[in-house]
């Protein structure tokens, strides 16, 4: 097998040809750290690879579905044992883990391989993944534009071929906005699906899940059948599903009821690129059989924002004192970022009434949701309202927080919905530019309705595949080995 041949298989494909003795999972893992080598230089994907207790799992990877699979993990939470963490940010000191995450000790379970910790925005908190302390991600579709953020080294690694499934997590987007401009999967699945422990009962008041970011549906259907269900002391799980959301894959959807929403209800304005991706997909549902329609739940987009915002501000005002005490180092302009600082000190500011308010919010929105979902199925919008940007566009280094908060949530302004809600939402690359760039489409769903989403998004695969539209930076594109 050479590293075209590997970059072709998703992980299943993978994990079935090492059961069938036409790998090994050291092999599987060399052809991963073998593309690193050549890829990564031009797209700053990695910023750190644990190739030796990588080679110690593939030594004996068990019997999952994904045994011998390579997985790369991200700069932040989701643990590794023995990994180091940096959350992109130059304040902290490397952080190792003890012990697994919960999620972690499930992909190990599943026969996963962590190879190594993908590239972040400092903190998690940008929608571009240009932090100073590791550099900016390149886009692989084009190097000047960015990868999106959080996740973006792990849309990055997946899109380039290095890996067929990469870790991220998800607060106001941060799997979905880079799997759209990387031209991937992404999928945040509802609030308790997947446990948090053993440290965390919920992260950012309850917006943040663990999921993958995945060249094929049924990968990230598979890892969700891996991870998913309560663990010791979860503040709440979603309910048991019906059959393995794997199967859903295989399944036709049905006729659903399909909201189509341009965001122009929220106030909401759109790339002409976006919005042409949109009415695309509205015919290619059709033809499909699904009845689309324009609707749209009537929410306040500025009172989402303001109230994301909010929220992100008072977690980073407790959270980075905390990482300044363990690191006893000063928060200061050469240790923390500008947006960043400026952020945690706004967050300083909120009053326990404010905040308040702002939860409230949230559980009216998921009210609002709910109901909403009553007359459809799925609600479908743009998962940006701009195609990815050039780098430098969100510079969390301004000393124009204002601005940076504009150009941020003007261009993600659909994905938090979801968040607020807790409800499963996903990213599925349909469309690209005329200049070659990805252009994703974001499905939500009612809550616990994972199933729904799966269905529909393995029908979307099978007719309109994206699998064999590579990157002009990426395994593809080498030369014959």
């Amino acid at each position: 097998m050479d590293s075209r041949t590997y970059a072709d298989c998703d992980g299943l494909e993978l994990a079935a040809r090492i059961r069938h003795g036409e790998l090994t999972a050291h092999e599987s893992i060399s052809h991963a750290y073998n593309l690193i080598d050549l890829i990564d230089p031009h797209i700053n994907a990695f910023v750190s690879r644990e190739e030796q207790q990588a080679r110690q799992d593939a030594d004996a990877p068990g019997q999952g579905p994904l045994a011998g699979v390579p997985i790369a993990m991200k700069d932040c939470v989701g643990f590794v044992r023995g990994a180091r963490r940096r959350f992109g940010s130059q304040l902290t000191h490397p952080v190792q883990s003890e012990q697994d995450d919960e999620v972690v000790a499930r992909y190990r379970a599943a026969g996963l391989i962590p190879i190594g910790t993908t590239n972040v925005p400092e903190f998690s908190s940008s929608l571009s993944t240009e932090s100073r302390l590791h550099g900016p991600c390149r886009n692989p579709w084009d190097p000047s534009r960015s990868v999106g953020g959080s996740s973006g080294g792990a849309a990055a690694a997946v899109a380039y071929g290095a890996v067929p499934i990469a870790y991220g997590n998800d607060s106001a987007g941060s799997i979905r906005v880079p799997a759209s401009c990387c031209g991937v999967f992404g999928f945040r699945p509802s609030r308790g699906r997947v446990p948090l422990g053993p440290q965390f009962g919920e992260i950012w008041y309850g917006l943040f899940t663990h999921h993958v970011i995945t060249r094929s549906v049924r990968d990230s259907a598979a890892v969700l059948d891996a991870t998913a269900g309560i663990d010791v002391g979860a503040p709440y799980g979603a309910p048991d599903p019906v059959r393995p959301f794997a199967d859903e894959c295989l399944l036709p959807p049905g006729r659903l009821r399909i909201a189509v929403s341009d965001g122009s209800a929220q106030r909401f304005d759109i790339a002409t690129e976006c919005s042409d991706a949109l009415s695309a997909t509205v015919e290619l549902l059709r033809q499909l059989g699904h009845d689309v329609r324009p609707a749209a739940p009537q929410y306040s987009g500025a009172e989402l924002i303001d109230g994301l915002t909010r929220l992100m501000s008072v977690t980073l005002a407790e959270e980075i004192p905390l990482i300044a005490a363990q690191a006893h180092r000063a928060i200061g302009p050469d240790t923390v970022e500008a947006c960043q600082r400026m952020l945690m000190e706004r967050g300083r500011k909120v009053s326990a009434t404010e905040l308040t308010q702002t939860l409230e919010f949230k559980s009216a929105l998921g009210r609002l949701l709910g109901r909403f979902f009553i007359d459809y199925d799925v609600l479908l919008t743009p998962t940006l309202a701009q195609p990815p940007l050039p780098l430098g566009t969100l510079n969390a280094d301004s000393d124009d927080l204002e601005a940076y908060l504009d150009s941020m949530w003007r261009t993600s302004p659909f994905a938090p919905l979801a968040n607020f809600c807790g409800v499963p939402s996903m990213s599925v690359p349909l469309r690209w530019t005329p200049e070659g760039l990805p252009i994703g489409l974001l499905f939500t769903g009612r809550y616990a309705d994972e199933a729904t989403l799966f269905r529909l998004a393995g029908d979307l695969e099978r007719a309109q595949p994206w699998r064999d539209k590579h990157p002009p930076v990426s395994a593809w594109a080498l030369k014959d080995e």
